[in-house]
């Protein structure tokens, strides 16, 4: 992925911050703080269908499920209507399944089985636009900014690994490694007051992730026992929605 993708939004939205105007007194002062933390909903993409696992093998229509994780987040307000954020969503565990392993035309293996799994865990940077004025108790806020997306324990499967073994593709099994992604990250969202002197608040968002990854599977045959072989499919995109849902305490 390019680093222009991640770097213009995010120059644009830090050059809104630097010109907004100073904060007055109200609802949210100049250099208040709120710490979030709740539950998060994860619906990765899974539009690359066709992956390879060796030189002739692929594994086709790849479906990933929906996991749910943690978050915390730090929100920092310098001047009126803008603010700062940093979260972090917990790793999710992501179990990758497959409808069939084919050899060109030639289906290999059918039925649905699991491929393997990975986990997953979110670094995010935000500029947030507060529209509303201070002494409104429901503060929505639009935010863009750049993401970082840690894929780590990736496994292929023993289900895959006995195909490929017992069909002589691989000497003994493969194995995968998913590369990190760094990408542009938005979200709309609400902070919501039960009172003007209360502290405590509740929170709703949505985010989308652009997370791209390269699938790397790696394995030795038996005519190079001694070599490891690489495939890689660039730019898998993993792009999750991500839906928040928490409470929170500012000060």
């Amino acid at each position: 992925m390019k680093m222009t993708r991640v770097l213009t939004p995010l120059a644009i939205a830090i050059s809104a911050l630097v010109s907004a105007q100073q904060a007055s007194a109200a609802w949210w002062d100049e250099g208040d703080y709120t710490v979030r933390v709740g539950a998060s909903w994860v619906d990765p993409s899974d539009d690359k269908n066709n992956l390879r696992l060796s030189d002739r093998y692929h594994a086709v229509d790849m479906n990933l499920d929906t996991e749910t994780t943690w978050n915390i987040s730090g929100v920092w307000k310098p001047v009126e209507h803008w603010g700062v954020e940093l979260m972090y969503v917990g790793a999710t565990e992501q179990d990758m399944k497959i409808r069939r392993i084919r050899s060109g035309n030639q289906i290999i293996s059918g039925g649905n089985f699991k491929l393997g799994q990975f986990d997953a865990s979110y670094s995010n940077a935000f500029v947030n636009w507060f529209p509303l004025s201070e002494d409104c108790l429901g503060q929505p806020y639009v935010g863009i900014g750049v993401n970082y997306t840690d894929f780590s324990d990736e496994s292929y499967s023993r289900d895959v690994n006995d195909v490929l073994i017992d069909s002589g593709e691989t000497l003994n099994g493969a194995s995968l490694g998913l590369g990190h992604s760094w990408g542009v990250v938005g979200q709309v969202g609400v902070d919501f007051r039960f009172g003007r002197e209360d502290s405590f608040l509740v929170n709703a968002a949505v985010m989308y992730i652009d997370a791209d990854t390269d699938f790397n599977t790696y394995y030795r045959t038996a005519e190079f026992p001694r070599v490891t072989q690489k495939l890689t499919v660039n730019d898998i995109d993993y792009s999750p929605w991500v839906f928040n849902l928490g409470v929170g305490y500012s000060f």
